[in-house]
Order: C-alpha cells, then sequence, then structure tokens
C-alpha cells in the first residue's frame, strides 16, 4: 500500500510540475502556418564545452577549435529536419554583434536574441546563441518499498541519479526582409551515459537540440 501511495504521489507531482513548467518557445501564428522557406541563413556565437576532458577524448581534433566541428555538424542536422528541401547556411559572429529584445515567453521575460546586420537572400535569419555543451546529473526520488524501509527509510523511497551529456542554446528567428521577429526560445537536448561520455553522446545531444529548434515551425516540412 505504501508502495502504491508513494508512486501516486510521484506521478501527480510530475504532472503539476508539467502543468505549471513555463513554455520553452514561442511561434508567430501567421508565420507558423506558411509554407517551408526557401533558405535559412544561420548565424551563431562561440560555442562553450563543459568539459574540456571530454572534447579532448571524444574528439581530439577539434580540442582546438571546436567550433569547426560544431558548424558543419549543426548544418547536416538543419538540413536533414529540414528534409533536404532548405538552404541552410552558417556564420560565426563575435557575441558582441548580437543585441536582444525583451519579449515575452509565457509570463516570463526572455531575452531574444537580435542580429542586426541581416542581408543576403536568405527567406529567414535563424540567431543561436548562448550555446554550451558539456555533462548534467539529475536525482529522482524513487519508491523502493520494503527495500529502504529495511535500510532505514520509513518512508520506503530512494534516490536514483541519471547522468547526461547536454547541448543547450538561445535561439530566435526573424524574416529577413521585414526584420520581424517570427519565434524564439531555448532548447536542451540530452543524451542518457552510464559510464563515460562518446562521440556518439555529442552527436546525439546536438541533434536533439537542433530538433527542438526547428519544432514548430514551418521549416520542418512533414
Amino acid at each position: 500500500m505504501r508502495f502504491i501511495k508513494l508512486a501516486f504521489l510521484s506521478i501527480l507531482a510530475g504532472v503539476l510540475f508539467t502543468a505549471c513548467a513555463a513554455p520553452r518557445f514561442y511561434v508567430d501564428q501567421e508565420w507558423k502556418g506558411q509554407s517551408q522557406p526557401e533558405s535559412v541563413k544561420v548565424v551563431f556565437t562561440k560555442p562553450v564545452v563543459g568539459n574540456p576532458d571530454d572534447l579532448k577524448d571524444d574528439l581530439p581534433e577539434f580540442e582546438n577549435n571546436f567550433v569547426k566541428w560544431f558548424g558543419p555538424q549543426a548544418k547536416t542536422y538543419l538540413t536533414e529536419e529540414g528534409r533536404n528541401k532548405v538552404k541552410f547556411s552558417m556564420k560565426l559572429i563575435p557575441g558582441e554583434e548580437l543585441s536582444m529584445k525583451k519579449v515575452k515567453l509565457g509570463n516570463e521575460d526572455f531575452d531574444a536574441p537580435a542580429y542586426n546586420s541581416m542581408e543576403g537572400d536568405a527567406t529567414i535569419h535563424l540567431v543561436i546563441t548562448a550555446i554550451w555543451l558539456g555533462r548534467e546529473s539529475e536525482t529522482y526520488m524513487t519508491a523502493q518499498g520494503n527495500r529502504a524501509s529495511m535500510a532505514g527509510d520509513p518512508m520506503g523511497t530512494g534516490y536514483s541519479t541519471s547522468n547526461y551529456f547536454m547541448s543547450k542554446c538561445r535561439y530566435a528567428f526573424y524574416d529577413t526582409k521585414s526584420g520581424k521577429l517570427l519565434g524564439y526560445g531555448h532548447a536542451e537536448g540530452k543524451a542518457q551515459y552510464q559510464f563515460a561520455v562518446t562521440k556518439g553522446d555529442w552527436e546525439y545531444a546536438l541533434r536533439d537540440m537542433i530538433g527542438k529548434v526547428l519544432a514548430n515551425t514551418p521549416v520542418v516540412s512533414w
């Protein structure tokens, strides 16, 4: 009975947390109903690596120039998410070339990155900044039943830790000609690992993040 009660409370807490969580993205409804753009120019700031030792172990050839891995890899995933129908171009820019637009994301204030030098033939500009890749851990409370009670825990609970390799960013979409802000948010991609991070975790986490950046926009054509 105690296990059932704890399980019910855990599920209820998860539902309440999900219901109360702030939204992670906004997409202009008019833009959402438009057709897939022909081209997107991606301007991005230098990514930050949280665990340099992982970079040295998993991507040694890019240890001193990580952006040479990040840029082409991100472009590959962007192109695949666009079903190879959108032409993507990439440009690394200094952070000082960006400004921030104060907007709302749900009820919270949000700084949407803005690039003031939008030019060229691309239909859409996608600005990506605050890019971070590294390790994180999450600890969960779990119901253990009699096993935890025998260990001296009167509530019959225990704790479980999961390890993730994360890829995070803040982003915004703009119409190149009008400069209109079309969408924005922050995205996280993650790959769970057991003992050590591998090259595949870098790839999976980045792909997951890119997918979330493009989700719910007309850039993704189903």
